[in-house]
């Protein structure tokens, strides 16, 4: 897709993307819950974007499958990002290039609570690799976040993303395409039909020749969120050691 979005927001910008596509209707009150779903589709079902933790949808998610209705998650991944930084009077002072290539791997952190529904019938995330502008406000002195999450305070401020591709999709269904994310090697039977047993060192090992290390750090908590999802078992364990493989 080459389409440019000018608006400010990343998560309108979808939203409405995403309610044409479903010819749906936008902010609906779910039922008599005191949760708005982003979109419900012409048949009935619900659509929510979600930009940042994707546990925030948990009890919401809950809810909505417990109805019986079809949800679809959709998370959009600065593949390629922006930065706009702005004065205080909003004149842009320049934009360049990060050289960040965020992944679904870099989203785990924020899978940890909402991850055992991923495999119910009516559930499918969607992730969407980007293109996206991060729009920063400079400040007079260092200051901190609105959420309190900075580690060191910086000379400026966020004030949106800006959508302004989105390059590829990738969806996540069924128990065959979560395990994906695992190297072919750790997921593949032998000859004889054996799934091959693996140790957290072993999946770090892998993810780094094929992926480089900003995706092999993540390989401890993608044995966690697995074994949370019934994807993986503990095969065996030797002294310190404990050997995982994919659940049949």
């Amino acid at each position: 897709m080459i389409n440019t979005y000018n608006e400010s927001s990343l998560h309108a910008t979808l939203k409405k993307l995403y309610a044409l596509e479903s010819n749906g209707l936008m902010e609906v009150k779910l039922d008599d819950t005191p949760w708005i779903c982003d979109i419900l589709s012409e048949d009935g079902n619900v659509i929510e974007i979600q930009t940042s933790n994707l546990s925030a949808l948990t009890e919401k998610s809950e809810y909505i499958l417990e109805t019986g209705r079809k949800l679809k998650i959709v998370h959009p991944i600065a593949a390629t990002k922006w930065i706009e930084l702005y004065d205080t009077n909003g004149e842009l002072l320049h934009r360049k290039k990060s050289p960040k290539k965020a992944t679904i791997y870099d989203s785990l952190r924020g899978m940890t609570q909402l991850c055992p529904l991923f495999l119910h019938k009516n559930c499918e995330l969607e992730i969407l690799y980007c293109e996206i502008t991060e729009m920063r406000r400079k400040t007079a002195v260092p200051s901190q976040n609105q959420s309190k999450t900075r580690r060191h305070l910086r000379e400026w401020l966020p004030i949106g993303k800006r959508l302004e591709k989105i390059t590829s999709k990738e969806r996540f269904s069924q128990k065959e395409d979560w395990l994906k994310l695992l190297p072919e090697a750790l997921r593949t039977p032998d000859e004889d039909g054996n799934l091959p047993k693996f140790r957290a060192i072993d999946l770090t090992r892998e993810l780094k020749a094929q992926k480089g290390a900003n995706t092999a750090k993540w390989s401890t908590l993608l044995i966690w969120i697995f074994k949370k999802m019934e994807l993986l078992e503990l095969a065996e364990t030797k002294g310190r050691s404990k050997f995982y493989r994919t659940s049949t």
